[in-house]
């Protein structure tokens, strides 16, 4: 039977959590009892349904899924180690069990982090705030959006573009199914699914970031808010000017034709970082799409070796 939460109540589904996922060991008391950490990075985001995400886009376990990846996007910016997720979730009553069971599942797939605790709340609408800890061992090695010097070249870690029109196309798919994701409809190109499937599949970039760290990188910042957004971040939060330039090679299939869109769609969880001009990263899969000059914090964009005008830079959450 798919009860509802209202069926079981907050305890019930608390109980019927921990039953289902034994590693959720951390939840049973007040507050959660961490390990000593040495350097604590903190973040915290909030995801709304209706403003951030729906459910018909996609199987819980896979919202569940990105919507962390997407908070862990943040510390992998860092160069830090994430050690502990804590979830408030605001639920509808009318919520079926399973639904967020699933969304569960999707959260801890990942071994490498813990789901240390959090809150639940009733709410009119479907929302989860996540603050993860991670470990950043020495402050002074971290990847900081203020490092970046005149003479760094840019460099972005994957594809740009995967949120332009995300939502419409979902809904021309009928939202993408099971963990095949299969859209319903047959109306998307292979491209467009193959975008798709990246919006609604982001990998928070830790692995990099911390390998950044090691060879001496220190600056970065996740692409959340769109290219040329967070290069505006970089350029004012280390006083120096940033030239981007890019061309169609930078950005998924379905989205070459409108690449300066496709800069400012955000939600590519990608890492925009600055570096040396002697070290090359292309063997790691990452492109050169700029560089740092002496300046006052402003960002001028290249299409194709053409300077091009910029109306708008990125997502912004308080814009009307």
């Amino acid at each position: 039977m798919n009860q509802r939460i209202s069926d079981i109540g907050e305890r019930g589904l608390i109980r019927r959590l921990r039953k289902s996922f034994p590693q959720l060991s951390h939840i049973g008391d007040d507050s959660a009892v961490l390990s000593a950490i040495k350097c604590p990075v903190v973040t915290t985001d909030s995801f709304f349904e209706g403003t951030h995400f729906h459910r018909w886009w996609a199987s819980p376990d896979i919202l569940g899924r990105r919507l962390l990846e997407a908070a862990l996007s943040d510390i992998a910016a860092m160069g830090a180690d994430a050690e502990w997720a804590f979830a408030a979730l605001s639920l509808d009553p009318d919520l079926k069990v399973n639904w967020i069971e699933d969304f569960y599942r999707g959260m801890m797939e990942r071994d490498d982090i813990i789901l240390a605790g959090g809150e639940t709340v009733r709410g009119e609408h479907l929302g989860i705030t996540l603050t993860i800890i991670g470990e950043g061992y020495e402050p002074e090695t971290l990847l900081r959006r203020s490092s970046l010097v005149p003479g760094d070249r840019l460099w972005v870690s994957g594809l740009i573009g995967r949120a332009l029109d995300a939502p419409s196309r979902l809904e021309k798919a009928g939202g993408l199914h099971g963990h095949e994701m299969k859209a319903r409809s047959n109306l998307l190109s292979v491209y467009e699914l193959e975008q798709l499937k990246a919006f609604l599949q982001p990998r928070a970039e830790l692995e990099l970031g911390a390998e950044l760290r090691k060879m001496g990188v220190r600056c970065a910042i996740d692409i959340s808010d769109g290219l040329f957004s967070e290069a505006e971040h970089l350029a004012r939060e280390s006083g120096v000017n940033v030239i981007l330039d890019i061309n169609e090679s930078m950005f998924f299939d379905s989205v070459k034709d409108r690449p300066i869109a496709a800069s400012a769609a955000g939600e590519d969880f990608v890492l925009l970082f600055g570096a040396s001009c002697d070290l090359d990263f292309s063997s790691m899969g990452c492109s050169m799409i700029g560089r740092a000059e002496s300046g006052t914090g402003q960002v001028s964009v290249f299409l194709d070796g053409n300077r091009v005008s910029i109306s708008k830079k990125g997502y912004d959450h308080l814009e009307v």
